[in-house]
């Protein structure tokens, strides 16, 4: 580009290197020191702190002042974070400052949340320095912080939808389990997880449930649909409820209902398989002082090798025909 000398802005890099300085081109304005300081300590909305060695404030623009509800900035000169925060958040950041003067090594951006004194939740992100005396050695720290506070609430709004959201994606409605989609996810990681186990040669085992109500349709017919969905969640309660920690409960789907044992054996699975039999057998659905009789049929298998989720399911639904198959409230 050809430089213009009749232009009053630069037209390149070179004119910019070279570039008369603003209070030598308009006379009438000068950026003193002094000026400088006032604007930064009166005009800014990010505030600006200088602490001493003990990091007790002995200097504070208007912006900082304005956060802790102070009007006049010479009002913090002598205090600390100590006299405005809770201790635990004050304490924290008196140990950084210790350690930006005892290294001189500054901390650049970094996200500082706590509860707030006199309100709610804060969000900061600040940048700190060591300040140096005349002579070059640190004299205390100084800082730059700026409100996050709405932005960080915003964006963890955002996070607690999305999860919902997520959650919902893999829950069944009516039982509140998780779902046939999350179900075969689940089971196809679980075989992911376990091969490599095996290959490696480790012990590994988990172990398959899949299960269904006894004569449902029946329930339906006689007592109709809305009784048929409540004896849905009472089964489903009953298997949450009775599980263990590490087992995560489905409803795979109509009726039917799986659970994927983790690190558990053919002998453990069968057991807990016969202790949810029981517990159903034993725990009759009530409405209205109608009592209504419940039972389950399982089909019981442990992971031996299998290559893919149809394969095990597959195996799983034959254990289950079997059981209904030989009279139905049983394991097999």
């Amino acid at each position: 580009m050809n430089k213009n000398p009749s232009h009053d802005e630069p037209n390149d890099i070179e004119d910019i290197l070279n570039f008369v300085p603003l209070q030598e081109r308009i006379p009438n304005m000068k950026l003193s020191d002094s000026l400088i300081i006032n604007t930064l300590m009166t005009n800014s909305e990010d505030m600006i702190y200088f602490k001493d060695q003990n990091s007790k404030f002995i200097l504070n623009n208007r912006a900082h002042a304005h956060w802790f509800g102070l009007t006049n900035p010479s009002d913090l000169i002598g205090k600390c974070d100590g006299d405005f925060y809770p201790k635990d958040f004050a304490d924290k950041l008196y140990h950084a400052e210790q350690e930006i003067m005892r290294t001189g090594v500054p901390v650049i951006n970094k996200m500082e949340k706590a509860m707030y004194a006199r309100g709610p939740f804060l969000a900061l992100s600040s940048s700190k320095y060591p300040l140096y005396d005349l002579d070059g050695k640190i004299m205390g720290t100084w800082g730059i912080s700026r409100d996050m506070t709405k932005l960080v609430m915003a964006e963890e709004e955002v996070a607690k939808v999305n999860a919902k959201l997520k959650s919902l994606a893999m829950t069944d409605d009516l039982t509140k389990l998780f779902n046939q989609r999350h179900f075969y996810d689940s089971l196809e990681k679980m075989i992911n997880l376990f091969s490599r186990k095996k290959k490696k040669g480790l012990s590994a085992d988990f172990s398959l449930i899949i299960l269904d109500i006894d004569l449902f349709k029946t329930i339906n017919d006689t007592y109709g649909h809305v009784i048929g969905d409540t004896a849905l969640r009472y089964v489903g309660g009953l298997i949450m409820a009775h599980s263990r920690m590490s087992d995560t409960a489905f409803r795979y789907g109509g009726d039917e209902f799986s659970l994927i044992l983790q690190d558990t054996d053919l002998t453990a699975g069968t057991d807990l398989a016969e202790r949810l039999r029981r517990i159903v057998e034993q725990n009759p659905l009530l409405i209205d002082e109608k009592k209504i009789d419940l039972t389950i049929s399982l089909g019981v298998v442990c992971f031996e090798g299998e290559t893919s989720t149809g394969e095990l399911v597959q195996k799983a639904d034959a254990k289950l025909y079997q059981a209904k198959n030989e009279g139905r409230n049983r394991v097999c």
